[in-house]
């Protein structure tokens, strides 16, 4: 491993966004992405990089099973679509040292939107794990994570965030 990819490796975060069951269940168009978003979370975990689970603070011991929180992994329980505005997360990513996030969750509209767009505005290098985010509209995740499908549009994650797949998730970060 070369000292840059200790950096990165070091330096980069997992937010695992709004995995509660009955969100997973109900708004998200892709049956899969619970199995994708576990595996990337798995390689997170593997790699060493730390992991911050952000959830409607109403949803905390809800948590998907494939997508729970282990050992001493922070819960942040937040009041608003986003996982910034009303948690310590940005806190707690400045005293880890973390400069660069992968990102996974459900909705794409709500929360993978929010946070993403929240975390570039601060100056935060982001990878959006699309295969592991879902939104209760695919035509809608699709416009936000894939150029080709609004080139010309300015709503889309692409502009402002790296999307990469959860089997990416190990590569990242060795």
């Amino acid at each position: 491993m070369t000292m840059a990819n200790a950096a990165d490796r070091t330096q980069t975060a997992f937010l695992a966004l709004d995995y509660a069951t009955r969100i997973v269940e109900n708004y998200s168009h892709d049956p899969g992405v619970a199995d994708r978003a576990a595996y990337a979370l798995a390689s997170a975990r593997k790699a060493g990089a730390p992991v911050f689970h952000v959830i409607h603070e109403a949803m905390q011991d809800q948590f998907h099973p494939l997508l729970a929180p282990l050992g001493d992994e922070p819960v942040l329980g937040k009041r608003t679509l986003g996982a910034f505005a009303t948690t310590d997360l940005r806190e707690r990513l400045e005293t880890a040292g973390i400069r660069r996030l992968i990102l996974g969750g459900v909705a794409t509209s709500g929360t993978v939107l929010s946070t993403t767009r929240w975390a570039y505005d601060i100056g935060y290098e982001v990878l959006v794990c699309a295969d592991a985010c879902a939104d209760p509209d695919p035509q809608v995740h699709a416009a936000l994570v894939d150029e080709s499908v609004f080139p010309d549009s300015w709503l889309g994650l692409w502009r402002i965030a790296r999307m990469v797949d959860s089997d990416a998730v190990t590569s990242l970060l060795s």
